[in-house]
């Protein structure tokens, strides 16, 4: 049904040959989408794109290569290596951290781990390929029997993404590394969803947290878990962007208290030699352990803007 209105003709045999999209106003027949998605989501577009085109070109076209989470990670950092269209992923020396933590983590039946930032999956990604070769590895000599895997039943990994767009794009390059199985992504507000932990797998079932989101929040996110009792001792607790946006009453937090013992590693910004970062990374020593508040030097609210997104940029 046309939805502008149709001048009536005295010809019927001119009405039957009439085509509704004839009808139609210029505007909407020529639409252009330039305008309606802002620069953040026309760059994810843009990556969208060039997956599905690759997926394509190795699955139709011949290819013999086979889509793992290997190949969508190499795929990303292809793309993000073009003029414009970089991504503030962790990524380089950042993604061998963050490996080296999960790979130092036991990995248990009760014992799980969280993603604070999902943004286009590319950290979720890699961190439930990082299980899966865990895994792998156990089953081969024998120190992880399959009947204790996380891999039946619950998630392994769970990542936490406020924005809903970002967080369909994860699911769906999740999907294509086959690796749905061993991550999950929930949307909404960290603050949010942390308690939603607790009632999935119950108190002390943290063994690893990756904070990726805006780093004003996460000092209140980390007192949040230890006020719930979600992180059991010894949890690894990975910051990245300390520096740049930056997260300074987190890092003051975490190096004067005596529930974290606390390592800062000055980084290079995915693919960008000349800005340096800061990944915190942090042990947690249990309830037990000593807090003794100690006055901050210096006042929290002038320098929060720095620590605004500004990875749609």
């Amino acid at each position: 049904m046309s939805i502008v209105p149709k001048i009536l003709e005295d010809d019927p045999e001119e009405d039957e040959e009439e085509d509704d999209s004839e009808a139609l106003p210029l505007a909407i027949t020529g639409l252009e989408l330039s305008g309606v998605l802002s620069a953040g989501y026309r760059k994810l577009s843009l990556l969208l794109e060039h997956l599905e085109t690759r997926t394509w070109e190795t699955q139709i076209m011949g290819g013999q290569q086979r889509i793992t989470a290997d190949w969508v990670l190499q795929e990303i950092d292809r793309f993000a290596q073009g003029l414009g269209k970089w991504l503030k992923v962790a990524g380089d020396d950042k993604a061998e951290i963050l490996q080296h933590s999960i790979g130092s983590r036991p990995l248990t039946e009760h014992k799980t781990m969280v993603e604070f930032g999902s943004f286009v999956g590319y950290t979720a990604t890699r961190m439930g390929r990082a299980v899966e070769l865990c895994y792998e590895q156990g089953y081969a000599d024998g120190s992880i029997l399959f009947e204790d895997s996380r891999l039946q039943g619950a998630n392994r990994i769970t990542s936490m993404e406020i924005d809903p767009v970002h967080a369909c794009i994860a699911r769906h390059v999740l999907d294509m590394s086959r690796l749905s199985h061993i991550v999950e992504v929930w949307i909404g507000q960290v603050k949010d969803l942390i308690p939603r932990l607790t009632e999935e797998h119950g108190d002390m079932s943290l063994n690893m947290v990756f904070m990726d989101q805006r780093g004003t929040t996460f000092h209140d996110d980390l007192s949040q878990l230890e006020e719930l009792n979600l992180m059991y001792p010894d949890c690894r607790i990975v910051a990245d962007n300390c520096v740049k946006p930056g997260s300074p009453v987190y890092c003051w937090h975490t190096t004067v208290s005596e529930r974290y013992r606390t390592r800062n590693y000055s980084l290079n910004e995915f693919l960008e030699s000349t800005i340096e970062d800061w990944q915190v990374v942090c042990d947690y020593l249990g309830p037990l352990a000593a807090r003794i508040p100690r006055p901050m030097p210096w006042e929290e609210q002038p320098g929060e803007w720095r620590s605004y997104p500004i990875r749609d940029l």
